[in-house]
């Protein structure tokens, strides 16, 4: 539900749905706070943070087949048509909050990539196979050039999870045995990015994992 005062065509919100946020703004705009560090603040930092994360998973608008999200040409065009359209804020003459906003959505871009890898690519099936199993809204093509990219010896060096040395393959066999039957992906997406106390990585990766396991929990079918 959603409750807002609204001024000169602006939305001061106090509670807002992401997804709702995502709809086309019809000239109203969700007003941004910032503290005087340049710190997003209040209940729309929670929507800003939601909706960077939705923009950032969307392969459609950042492609998936970029070595580094500096590369990534779409970056300014998405930041001005979409986090702009939907936000009103002052820019400061620093350019600080473009370039916090922009490392969040870098942020999210790369780490759902790994997250798609883990989920998608079966080490037991040939790349071909693996290829016509691509993720939804990415095509073969973009999904072909990732998957050889992070196949190649040089990036696997820079991609670490919480089961240390192990391999995926490995931590599986050995969570399955613990469990007493097979772990499916997602579990083992959990497994590979929580702490020892229980806690996720960062919020990307807890946000992932609630996804997966609501998912799973409604699609006996993705538990694979």
């Amino acid at each position: 539900m959603l409750k807002q005062l609204v001024y000169n065509n602006l939305s001061h919100v106090f509670f807002y749905d992401v997804r709702e946020a995502m709809k086309p703004p019809n000239g109203r705009k969700i007003v941004l706070r910032f503290n005087d560090r340049l710190q997003s603040v209040g209940n729309e930092a929670g929507i800003l943070s939601g909706v960077v994360g939705m923009l950032g998973s969307d392969y459609t608008k950042f492609p998936i087949c970029e070595k580094d999200w500096r590369k990534v040409r779409s970056r300014d065009k998405i930041y001005n048509k979409c986090v702009k359209e939907l936000f009103h804020f002052e820019e400061d003459s620093g350019g600080i909050i473009k370039r916090t906003i922009l490392k969040m959505l870098g942020r999210t871009w790369k780490d759902m990539r790994n997250h798609l890898y883990h989920y998608f690519y079966d080490e037991e099936l040939t790349l071909e196979e693996n290829i016509r199993g691509h993720p939804p809204r990415i095509t073969a093509d973009h999904w072909r050039w990732f998957l050889d990219y992070r196949n190649s010896e040089e990036t696997k060096q820079l991609y670490t999870h919480t089961g240390g040395s192990k391999s995926l393959a490995r931590l599986e066999e050995e969570e399955s045995k613990r469990q007493g039957c097979p772990v499916s992906r997602g579990e083992l997406f959990v497994l590979t990015h929580k702490r020892t106390n229980g806690f996720y990585l960062h919020d990307v990766t807890r946000t992932t994992g609630e996804r997966i396991a609501e998912i799973e929990q409604h699609d006996e079918s993705s538990r694979r």
